[in-house]
């Protein structure tokens, strides 16, 4: 009997866990009705944000690859399109300076609309109507020093086109679309330039479409303008090589008649109403290409920043935390003399290489000038490479920590540098294997040098990336600060390289022959501003890691018990 009901028990249970079973199958098979609270994709605010992002993304691809043919367009470029190709630079400035406008009248300083709608409304102020204040916790321009470097570029860039205003109404007066060109181009320098500097951290709403086409119409425009005075310093440095070695010699007649067919006379003190040059790089002679070099740096940040900025918008900026801005810089300077002081000292002989270079051009004894600028880049590209051995090593004692807020747009910049590095020291190799291979004078110095240089680039960007995400977080490491003499030398020896390379890539370019295949002329043209502006970005990231790597700031510091107490650590 009890066995009966035993198994009685058992086929009950086993007829509950079937229908149970059978019950679960059949709400998985008909699981429609768990999704149908969920409304239709073109009603989801993600989805209308994900169709906003791609719309602006798409728009900006073409608008690129539209400037960038009708800069290298020979249609485009002949002086029978010139009405047509100003009206379309005009339009490029006029877009980016109306949304900035927008930005700083209804995003970043919404008071005075704000005040107007009150005034309207006097007490029944609609308060949807009302534009909500800014928030400042995005990752914007990320450092300090890259901001100054902003600062910096765009009032040198700003120089070069309100120099080209006045110098529109000089002897022969240019068509007024000259004029409104160049002063859009000043404007919109100028107010990206103070936007970088003071608002860049900004974030702004996902829903805001006119912030996000006009983030990356910007974005459009900087590439652009990048590329145009890339293929201006080209046909620069192509005009006085032509003036320099290949019409040395000849009379005064022939040198006349062979100028004036070159797109950059600087002999001439007149200009036609309708030429496409600019009239500022005749006229300030050597600086011009100081103020064209800036001006390239500037639209390479300003490019990357406008990216970082659309691609981190915040769904709900009104409602987040509004943080105040820092206006109170600190920096401890201990420990950092020997590496200053010996970093100055590289800078005096690289100095002394750079007037001594001037001296034997003068002298006309320009092989002993090349010579002397490979010896120099060889020492400085040695020093350097030694300088980052040091700091790998000495660096080792310190604590990883994880990825900080505002470091991505520094990755970004110190990857473009390194590629613009990599592509100019792989031309000079292949150009000098092909100087051996046809038989052509070429110093061995010129191998060893841009070997050298690319080595030194790549460990210095492994360093940079690595040291970024080290700290001091034991209690030796404060007393002790390892590598911090070290990263002080490297950040001075940059900053000296930056200016070096700035004299290199202007006046000449060691190691490449005189007559560059075109492939490589317009190679090399793109790649130079951006060797100049990877010195200028390291130096940056060095900076930072200076500051922060450091600082005992935030640091919860782990004690170290195998620290005597009575043991005085004594710092240079």
């Amino acid at each position: 009997m009890t066995n009966a009901i035993v198994h009685r028990e058992i086929l009950k249970n086993k007829v509950s866990m079937e229908s149970t079973s059978t019950s679960v199958a059949m709400s998985t098979s008909d699981g429609f009705s768990s999704h149908d609270d969920i409304s239709q994709w073109t009603k989801n605010t993600d989805a209308k944000n994900f169709c906003v992002n791609l719309m602006t993304a798409i728009y900006t691809l073409i608008l690129i690859m539209v400037a960038f043919v009708i800069e290298i367009s020979p249609t485009w470029r002949s002086e029978k399109m010139w009405l047509e190709y100003s009206i379309f630079c005009v339009l490029m400035y006029a877009v980016a300076v109306a949304y900035f406008l927008y930005l700083y009248l209804f995003v970043l300083y919404p008071n005075v609309i704000n005040s107007c709608i009150y005034y309207l409304f006097k007490k029944a102020t609609p308060r949807r109507w009302l534009l909500d204040e800014p928030v400042f916790n995005g990752e914007g321009a990320g450092t300090m020093y890259l901001r100054v470097g902003a600062l910096f570029f765009g009032s040198m860039g700003s120089v070069l086109w309100g120099t080209e205003i006045l110098l529109c109404f000089f002897d022969n007066q240019r068509h007024g679309i000259y004029v409104v060109k160049y002063i859009l181009a000043v404007i919109f320098t100028f107010m990206q330039m103070h936007f970088i500097f003071s608002n860049s951290k900004i974030s702004l709403k996902r829903s805001n479409i006119i912030a996000k086409f006009g983030l990356m119409h910007s974005v459009a425009v900087n590439l652009w303008n990048w590329l145009s005075i890339c293929l201006i310093k080209s046909s620069i440095k192509h005009a006085k090589k032509e003036i320099k070695y290949t019409y040395e010699g000849s009379d005064n007649e022939t040198k006349t008649e062979i100028l004036t067919e070159m797109s950059y006379d600087f002999t001439t003190d007149s200009f036609g109403p309708h030429d496409k040059q600019l009239r500022a790089i005749i006229k300030l002679g050597s600086s011009s290409s100081i103020l064209l070099t800036c001006l390239v740096e500037f639209s390479l940040i300003a490019a990357v920043i406008c990216f970082i900025i659309w691609k981190n918008d915040d769904s709900n900026s009104g409602e987040a935390l509004k943080k105040k801005k820092k206006r109170h810089f600190r920096f401890d300077c201990s420990g950092t003399t020997v590496g200053i002081f010996l970093a100055v000292a590289v800078h005096i002989i690289s100095a002394v290489a750079v007037g001594m270079h001037g001296i034997l051009s003068k002298s006309n004894r320009d092989s002993a000038a090349n010579l002397l600028v490979g010896y120099t880049d060889v020492f400085l590209f040695v020093v350097a490479l030694l300088a980052c051995i040091l700091a790998f090593f000495q660096m080792r004692k310190l604590q990883y920590r994880l990825h900080a807020h505002g470091e991505v747009i520094d990755e970004i910049l110190l990857i473009v540098g390194l590629a613009g590095e990599c592509v100019y020291s792989c031309a000079g190799m292949d150009l000098y294997i092909n100087d051996k291979m046809i038989k052509e004078p070429a110093s061995y110095i010129t191998i060893v040098s841009f070997t050298l240089r690319i080595t030194e680039v790549l460990v210095q960007t492994i360093f940079i990336l690595i040291a970024t995400r080290m700290r001091c977080y034991t209690q030796t490491n404060c007393y002790t600060e390892p590598g911090k003499q070290v990263i002080t030398f490297l950040l001075v020896c940059n900053i000296n390289l930056f200016i070096y390379h700035t004299f290199e890539t202007t006046e000449l370019n060691f190691g490449f022959p005189i007559k560059l295949p075109d492939s490589y002329s317009a190679m090399l043209n793109i790649a130079s501003p951006i060797v100049v502006f990877y010195r200028f970005h390291s130096s940056a990231c060095l900076a930072e890691i200076w500051k922060h790597t450091y600082s005992r700031k935030n640091h919860n510091v782990v004690t170290d018990n195998t620290v005597d107490p009575l043991v005085v650590v004594k710092k240079m």
